[in-house]
């Protein structure tokens, strides 16, 4: 599969990223200006004698980089050559912005047949808030997933990477598959929305949000231990209850669950209940060393984390290295 990326930043990277996990060839097209943002974005890693963002190594490893103006007719028409010759185009800039450019989706569809253009986009192309930028904390508000008061900020970027990156591969893949070219409107905000099956349908059942499985049950939350570090715990079934309720003479409530992982370090309480759904909260920095994820070969030599459709190995392209390919 050929793919061309017109995207930047986070989410359209990382779904071309997850395409070439499955065996994609993605052609990065980038503006000669510096190219993607997230180039220059620190912190950085030195690669063949360059600094590079460490988010866009991660991103961009192994794809081919092209620099054009889109702005530009000779690069416009080198774009339409590229596309062309592609199967898939991916572009993340706000709705019109592609049709200003004289490259509107629906005009390359049909001028390509069998092209899949997939036009990813926080709110999608369509209603009352499709023009306004937004950033993955908005997305995450406005699809209900910060429920409890106080919100707290995800370490995950939810929309950007699952709802946004994940679903426009799959949804690219379903595209290629069935053998047919066309438009795909893919907003954050759908996917966020569409990532709660389980929440809404408690909702429309009359049973109000759930509370079991966000933190609100002490059987499923995180605990500190004795040396500062946490614990989650999800004890939901009765035979793990049980696991952890013999440590505490049956009492399964927040206070005597708390009292409890305060007597020991973190990382004991995975050899005293691991059976009972105990397991450490790692910090990032921690995650590469811990023996399950090296096992799993989780991470490359070069310790960046493959994505979760399959390993992906290659340089780092320099922008516009590949411009003559």
């Amino acid at each position: 599969m050929r793919v061309l990326d017109l995207s930047r930043l986070l989410p359209g990277p990382f779904a071309t990223l997850c395409l070439q996990g499955l065996g994609a060839s993605v052609v990065k097209v980038e503006d000669p200006r510096g190219g993607d943002y997230l180039r220059h974005l620190p912190p950085t890693l030195r690669v063949d004698g360059e600094d590079v963002g460490a988010w866009f190594a991660a991103l961009n490893r192994g794809k081919r980089s092209v620099a054009l103006d889109l702005r530009e007719a000779p690069d416009r028409a080198r774009l339409l050559e590229l596309a062309a010759e592609a199967d898939v185009l991916v572009e993340s800039f706000r709705p019109g912005v592609m049709s200003r450019l004289g490259l509107d989706p629906v005009g390359l569809t049909e001028r390509f047949p069998r092209l899949v253009v997939a036009s990813l986009t926080g709110w999608g192309q369509t209603g009352p808030m499709a023009a306004l930028p937004g950033h993955d904390i908005g997305f995450m508000a406005l699809a209900g997933m910060y429920g409890e008061v106080p919100p707290e900020v995800a370490r995950l970027q939810w929309a950007d990477v699952a709802a946004g990156g994940l679903v426009a591969a799959l949804r690219i893949l379903g595209a290629v598959h069935a053998g047919r070219g066309g438009w795909l409107d893919i907003a954050m905000l759908d996917g966020l929305i569409g990532l709660q099956q389980t929440q809404f349908a408690q909702i429309v059942s009359g049973a109000g949000p759930d509370t079991l499985l966000t933190g609100q049950a002490p059987i499923y939350r995180f605990y500190a231990c004795e040396d500062g570090g946490y614990i989650s715990l999800g004890a939901i079934e009765p035979q793990f209850q049980q696991g952890v309720a013999a440590l505490t003479g049956g009492d399964l409530s927040e206070a005597a669950l708390a009292a409890m992982f305060r007597s020991a370090p973190r990382d004991a309480w995975l050899d005293r209940l691991g059976g009972a759904c105990v397991v450490p909260v790692l910090r990032p920095d921690e995650v590469a060393l811990h023996p399950q994820v090296a096992a799993r070969r989780c991470f490359d030599e070069n310790g960046l984390a493959h994505p979760p459709t399959g390993p992906v190995r290659g340089a780092v392209p320099r922008l516009g290295e590949h411009q003559g390919f």
